[in-house]
């Protein structure tokens, strides 16, 4: 069978370093798949396969080699491309993705096997990588969290550049020994040595990373019977696809008579138990009395409690930022009464104790957690969460983008939303990294304003179809009251009316936090008898998919728009209009704590009063009128 593969790719037209690759990569992926992949041609796509992962283009020529020489041909047309053919399991991306994105594979096996046992669950993941992949940082992150997993079925084959200096591949075997791997040398042309390699990788006890050294010598055919090409080239009648075909016919008898067949099913097509709803609602509000505060990051991560309990294929991997530790007090928006008092230094609650049981902690590797909840994702059967602070998406950015292009449903919740951590400095202040994520197609961000727009976020986030979802949660409680039933609308619907006026001059329009100081600044400009409208939009992504008629009536169709936001304002003026006016963060804050830096940026019912009423003036839609609001007590406490 190697040298039908031999064939096939010489057949093609490769860059002379990637034939260098292929060739010599080629008798290890030929006995992988003669003597060890779990693999089915006739449905490559069951559940219990073995995943075979190439995450490079470079590599992908051996992979149509192998599905052409064991495949049927029914997929022989497809184009091999990641949502097209079946058996492509992880589209291409940046460098090291794809070996992350295997690391979640073997912990999303690992979990199942746990719940259903081996009898269902019992295959391993391989991956065809390049050198510059093990290289990576996030190759390297996610290494280090499979060695703490202890994913002993997971195997990386990886082959030197074809340069002659191969000191930073040397480098990275060093360093995934180092991760707790075994790292098997073999020679890559000797049929013998990487039997013995493949063999042994099925007893370790540990993730393996086979090398496969350029060749020394000439022993190019597998041990066992010889072949005529003819027979090689006969598709599903080959031997490695009746192997593959009675394995997964011995595994549909077991999975038929499996007590958790039923619920096995359900995971597997990702469909919701019965009572679903109720059962979460009953939950969720359950852990919010249980919470210290109502701000809407205890809500979120109630809302996460809550679905751990009804949801058992839930799977929550934490970064140690989502526990970061406050240094001030947890305290009201600018403007908030004085009756607010200051306390000792306390941490968010919930946060201290953990977001559930049974979560994976995966310290500071945010990018290689990314990378592996693609990876769970893909496999299927498990539903992928992670928890970690709003300011290490950037980090994260390369994962998430992987799982937008690919449409796999992530969940992330991101905590210290806002300008609620502003005694870090700039560094721990979210500024333009809104904008950024709701640029990137098939993201839907949400940031709700207080807990019950976040049950309505975390609804809609667990029923958004096509790709990742986020929730952005501030850890301080709004402290301007509670907000008024919707006047129009539903945040389900990613935007609605807090505050409806007949005729409205102004429309303010807001996200998170900053909607109570909307509604807050609509009733000063009340007592100046202007009539303001609130909007709260928490999902962008949602409302743009709403009719025009109902956007239209959220919105208004006359008078001032006004967005207010503690972030960038980049993206606004799809909502505002050429007319509009942003309010929000034009430059990076100071340390300081958050009511001077809403002042700073003018973030307040009274300056939002201000700037209304300098553009009303300037239009001559408005008398000029006092700009004077009754006298409003200031808060001498820190934080929000």
């Amino acid at each position: 069978m190697s040298r039908a593969a031999r064939l096939l790719l010489n057949a093609e037209s490769l860059p002379p370093h990637a034939r260098t690759l292929l060739n010599r990569m080629c008798l290890p992926v030929t006995a992988l798949w003669c003597r060890v992949l779990r693999f089915d041609p006739s449905t490559p796509n069951w559940p219990d396969r073995d995943r075979f992962v190439v995450p490079s283009t470079t590599m992908q020529p051996l992979l149509r080699a192998m599905l052409r020489l064991t495949g049927s041909g029914a997929d022989a047309d497809l184009p091999l491309e990641y949502g097209l053919h079946p058996a492509v399991e992880v589209a291409p991306g940046p460098a090291g993705q794809g070996v992350a994105a295997a690391v979640g594979m073997a912990f999303a096996e690992q979990t199942l096997a746990r719940r259903f046992g081996r009898s269902l669950v019992n295959h391993r993941t391989w991956v065809l990588a390049q050198d510059t992949d093990l290289a990576t940082g996030v190759a390297l992150e996610a290494a280090q969290l499979a060695g703490r997993f202890g994913l002993d079925r997971l195997a990386v084959l990886v082959t030197p550049p074809a340069e002659p200096d191969a000191g930073d591949f040397a480098d990275s075997l060093a360093r995934f020994g180092a991760s707790g791997w075994t790292v098997r040398k073999v020679d890559a042309g000797s049929a013998t040595a990487i039997s013995s390699a493949l063999a042994a990788t099925l007893r370790a006890r540990k993730p393996t990373l086979i090398a496969c050294l350029p060749a020394s010598t000439d022993e190019d055919v597998l041990p066992g019977p010889s072949l005529p090409p003819e027979e090689e080239l006969t598709g599903p009648w080959s031997p490695t696809a009746r192997r593959g075909a009675a394995t997964r016919r011995s595994w549909l008898r077991r999975f038929a008579r499996h007590r958790l067949r039923a619920t096995f099913e359900r995971e597997v097509l990702a469909e919701r138990p019965a009572l679903f709803e109720e059962d979460w609602n009953r939950a969720w509000r359950g852990h919010l009395r249980a919470s210290a505060t109502r701000s809407t990051q205890d809500a979120g991560l109630a809302g996460l409690r809550a679905l751990s309990e009804i949801l058992p294929e839930l799977v929550c991997l934490t970064a140690s930022s989502a526990y970061r530790l406050d240094r001030s007090t947890p305290a009201a928006l600018p403007d908030a009464a004085d009756s607010a008092p200051a306390g000792p230094a306390v941490a968010p609650a919930g946060i201290l104790s953990g977001v559930l049981s049974g979560e994976q902690s995966c310290g500071i590797q945010d990018h290689g957690m990314a990378g592996m909840l693609n990876g769970i994702a893909l496999h299927g059967g498990l539903l992928p969460c992670c928890a970690a602070s709003v300011m290490t998406v950037d980090r994260m950015r390369s994962a998430l983008r992987m799982s937008a292009l690919m449409r796999r449903k992530v969940l992330y919740l991101l905590t210290g939303d806002g300008l609620a951590l502003g005694d870090g400095g700039g560094g721990w202040q979210p500024v333009e990294q809104l904008a950024s994520l709701r640029a990137m197609p098939h993201l839907a961000v949400f940031r709700p304003c207080d807990t019950h727009e976040t049950l309505a976020c975390w609804e809609a986030a667990l029923a958004w179809q096509g790709g990742p979802a986020m929730l952005l949660l501030c850890p301080y409680e709004n402290q301007h009251g509670a907000l008024p039933p919707p006047a129009f609308g539903s945040p389900a619907r990613g935007g609605y009316l807090v505050k409806q006026e007949e005729a409205p001059q102004v429309t303010l329009i807001a996200s998170g936090p900053e909607v109570a100081i909307a509604l807050k600044a609509s009733h000063h400009l009340a007592r100046q008898n202007i009539r303001a409208a609130v909007v709260s939009i928490p999902c962008w992504e949602l409302f743009a998919e709403q009719p025009a008629r109902y956007r239209k009536t959220v919105l208004g169709v006359s008078g001032l728009r006004v967005g207010i936001e503690a972030a960038s304002g980049f993206g606004w003026e799809r909502w505002l209009g050429e007319e509009g006016v942003f309010v929000g963060m034009d430059d990076f804050g100071t340390s300081a704590p958050a009511n001077a830096l809403y002042e700073r940026f003018g973030i307040t019912a009274e300056a939002i009063c201000e700037t209304v009423h300098t553009h009303l003036l300037a239009s001559g839609a408005a008398r000029e009128v006092s700009l004077s609001a009754p006298d409003q007590p200031r808060t001498r406490v820190r934080g929000p």
